[in-house]
């Protein structure tokens, strides 16, 4: 991509914001595919339950982060925060007997560490936050293996 060098901050600040946006999406794109990936490896169909909600939820926001979207910053990452609640309870019960389950349920407990930091941040630019449990730090889940 050949981009001339910007002539105010104004232009370097927007264009780091369409890049940034850019990178969020296809991050987003990354992790959908891991989800789908978990969720075909484990049998779980990708259309029914908390795998359908988070898949939905990721979706949402990759939305949220398309340069034409404008999307709501606080209730996406709700969304997300619900969903991912879910899988991890989920896969908590897998793990106590599948050691292959541990790896995805790091994963998402990774993912949800990350979520927490954009709502976090979300919150100090003055969004309105929901008083949702998982706007709260997110709990420690031992993992093994």
């Amino acid at each position: 991509m050949n981009e001339n060098a910007p002539d105010t901050v104004e232009e370097a600040l927007a264009r780091a914001q369409r890049h940034g946006r850019a990178a969020g999406a296809e991050t987003l794109a990354a992790l959908q595919a891991l989800v789908e990936a978990g969720g075909l490896a484990a049998g779980s169909p990708l259309d029914e339950g908390a795998l359908a909600t988070l898949r939905e939820t990721v979706v949402h926001l990759r939305r949220w982060l398309d340069p034409e979207g404008g999307r709501d910053a606080a209730s996406v990452l709700a969304g997300v925060s619900q969903a991912l609640d879910e899988e991890i309870q989920r896969w908590e019960e897998k793990s106590k007997d599948d050691s292959d389950a541990r790896t995805i349920l790091r994963a998402f407990l990774a993912v949800r560490e990350v979520v927490w930091e954009f709502s976090s941040r979300a919150g100090a630019a003055g969004l309105e936050r929901s008083p949702a449990p998982s706007q709260t730090a997110p709990r420690r889940v031992p993992v093994e293996g």
